[in-house]
């Protein structure tokens, strides 16, 4: 946002010639994104001669028709600029920047400013954060791409193609949703130090960014420690969960085959039974609308509230059948409940000798909820909290 204009900056991958397909994937991206923007910056280095591909992105910029802006980059370098030795390329608006120190920017947001509607900034509740989660070449871009009917990520059979966090807007059921396409995390022995490394921590970010993450599978591979380790990283960070089991086209089945698998994954992940797990294919198509529609029905669960006096009588009811146990003489009594957070939907119960609360006794009140109201697809925090102040957190898992 600059000055009440609101808008939104893709970088691309350099103008090269193409050597191999993904090169040639990266290529086209940057045409296709050049032809679908509002104003291109066509950006080189202000302390080195115009080279040839400076030339080319200036006559691809210029051929669209759309505003363009040159930008001088690493001005703290390149001495005294002579702007008519750059106006040959044929763009008139020169603004010279240097990103270190940060010189030139304004005077750029101005000029990309002046060639843009002024468009209001989406307000925040109506945008609901998606993030594609998993290990490299499971079908995580792929199912990007289909989903938003275009070529919008650069797919390759190499594994870890994707590097960066990669975004795409849709809408759905008259709600925005924004797709976060994350880098592949393999096994933490096998994270290369560097470019990997940062990718992976980019993962993580889009994670605890996120309202809902697609962790997405390899049909052919089956379920991996990785896998898990995802899944346990969404719990933490309290998002809700999707997963998905991609490439179910390329599988080799019989009438029994997705039940076997069904049960071999609600095995593995019994710590997020309350996931849904979809079936999909990149290639196809199949079921991948239906992702979006979980997705919005999942945030909406995450939002509700539910009031006090409806858990109390369900507190009530769940001790009357099975009151905690205690320990060495202590019995913890609970007194009351109320929901104190949504985003994920959080409990705090008042009681007494919190800490003994078995893990057992919080599955059971939170299955009491579940089936009481329909929290799939999101955890649910529960906090055990004495009536005194002291107080313990536990996440449900």
């Amino acid at each position: 946002v600059w000055r009440g204009y609101h808008f939104s900056l893709v970088d691309t991958a350099g103008l090269a010639r193409a050597d191999d397909q993904i090169e040639m994937a990266a290529q086209d991206q940057i045409r296709e994104i050049a032809t679908s923007a509002s104003v291109i910056l066509v950006v080189i280095d202000a302390a080195n001669m115009i080279t040839e591909e400076d030339q080319s992105a200036a006559r691809l910029a210029l051929k669209t028709g759309k505003p363009v802006i040159l930008v001088l980059g690493k001005a703290d370098t390149a001495g005294t600029i002579v702007e008519d030795e750059f106006r040959r390329l044929g763009i008139q608006t020169i603004i010279a920047v240097s990103a270190i120190h940060g010189r030139g920017t304004g005077d750029l947001l101005d000029a990309i400013t002046e060639q843009i509607e002024r468009i209001p900034e989406p307000k925040a509740d109506d945008v609901v954060r998606l993030a594609l989660i998993g290990r490299p070449n499971v079908g995580k871009s792929s199912l990007l791409n289909r989903i938003m009917g275009k070529q919008h990520a650069i797919v390759s059979d190499v594994a870890g193609t994707t590097r960066d966090t990669s975004v795409g807007m849709v809408r759905s059921h008259d709600r925005t949703i924004e797709i976060l396409d994350t880098a592949g995390i393999r096994r933490r022995g096998k994270i290369a130090p560097g470019v990997e490394k940062f990718s992976s921590l980019r993962t993580m970010t889009a994670i605890r960014e996120a309202d809902v993450c697609l962790l997405v599978l390899d049909a052919n591979d089956g379920i991996v420690a990785g896998d898990l380790n995802l899944a346990g990283a969404v719990l933490d960070a309290g998002k809700g969960l999707i997963i998905v089991m991609n490439k179910w086209d390329a599988v080799e089945k019989d009438e029994k085959t997705q039940a076997r698998l069904t049960s071999k994954l609600e095995s593995q992940f019994q710590f997020a039974w309350w996931a849904p797990l979809v079936y999909t294919s990149a290639v196809t198509g199949l079921h991948v609308n239906k992702l979006l529609e979980l997705t919005l029905e999942i945030d909406g669960r995450r939002r509700q509230q539910i009031a006090t006096g409806q858990f109390n009588r369900l507190l009530e009811k769940a001790i009357a059948r099975q009151a905690p146990a205690g320990l060495k003489g202590k019995q913890p009594k609970i007194n009351y409940g109320t929901q104190t957070g949504m985003n994920p939907p959080t409990f705090t119960i008042f009681c007494t000798y919190p800490d003994l609360i078995h893990f057992s006794y919080r599955r059971y009140i939170e299955n009491q909820l579940r089936e009481a109201n329909d929290f799939t697809g999101t955890p649910i925090v529960l906090e055990f909290k004495h009536k005194h102040g002291e107080n313990l957190r536990r996440k449900v898992r």
